[in-house]
């Protein structure tokens, strides 16, 4: 499910700028970065999504800006740089090359300047007020959330009700259908065995078994009793835990239809069909956004 929240918040010497930010996935897959990410800020922000979110591509963005100057440490190696400048010294004598060395490029060289940061060094007080900034914008990102969730809701729920409708449909050709079959395959196999003298009972209990196989009464049972399911499952407010069942019923709805498909050669039939295939494409997308 997409959802997008941001903060900045100031205390004391520390500046911070947090930013959730999620996308469609079957799974939770989730990324930090900022300059803010250390293992203190790690964990904090790991408690606070824990069995809160359960998928969805998640990325988190947390910088932090320190202004006081305790947590830094600056080291220039000066006997390195020294000995560098005095091996080019060398070269340009030995080679007579004309050497241009600038002090950014100088600085560039490892070892030669390093800054230690010690991020996760808090206080208490810090860390309240950190935890606190990040369990704001959290709420705000589940406010988007949830409020893209009553959208998602409403266009599943439009779906599973074009569905029904034209399950009302089918069901009310299927008996129609199946009487149309027998039919035909009664006359297919007095057409075939003219020349044998056959029991009428048994051309009768032939075409019988023959139409049975091209019942789809079955299908369209399993088909509507998923489809209520699914509303059922949807709209229960009891299950905090939706999502996969919801992907579980979308697909087996999509091998019913498959099924009937490929059982009836009636085209009103597939037409419905068709549309039903339609709605359920766009339920199997939607349902990746459900927790």
């Amino acid at each position: 499910m997409t959802g997008f929240a941001q903060g900045r918040f100031e205390y004391n010497n520390i500046s911070m700028n947090i930013i959730f930010k999620s996308l469609n996935h079957r799974f939770l897959d989730i990324t930090l970065k900022g300059t803010g990410i250390n293992a203190t800020t790690e964990k904090l922000l790991k408690e606070t999504i824990k069995n809160r979110i359960c998928r969805g591509k998640l990325e988190i963005t947390f910088d932090i800006f320190d202004f006081s100057q305790r947590k830094c440490d600056i080291h220039f190696n000066e006997q390195l740089s020294s000995d560098i400048l005095d091996e080019l010294l060398q070269f340009k004598r030995k080679y007579k090359e004309k050497i241009s060395l600038s002090m950014d490029s100088l600085l560039r060289i490892p070892m030669i300047f390093h800054l230690d940061y010690t991020p996760d060094n808090y206080s208490d007080d810090e860390l309240k007020s950190i935890n606190e900034a990040i369990e704001k914008v959290f709420k705000e990102f589940l406010n988007s959330r949830e409020n893209e969730g009553k959208a998602i809701m409403a266009d599943i729920c439009s779906s599973l009700e074009k569905i029904e409708n034209s399950l009302v449909f089918i069901e009310k050709e299927a008996a129609a259908i199946e009487n149309e079959l027998f039919l035909k395959f009664k006359e297919r196999i007095i057409k075939y065995l003219k020349e044998f003298e056959v029991d009428d009972r048994r051309i009768v209990q032939e075409a019988a078994i023959l139409a049975e196989k091209a019942c789809i009464n079955e299908e369209i049972n399993r088909l509507s009793t998923h489809n209520k399911r699914l509303k059922e499952l949807l709209l229960d407010d009891t299950v905090e835990i939706k999502g996969k069942e919801a992907d579980f019923l979308s697909q087996e709805m999509q091998r019913e239809t498959h099924t009937i498909a490929s059982k009836t050669t009636s085209m009103e039939v597939h037409k419905h069909i068709i549309n039903i295939r339609r709605e359920i494409e766009k339920i199997k997308q939607q349902v990746q956004n459900v927790e």
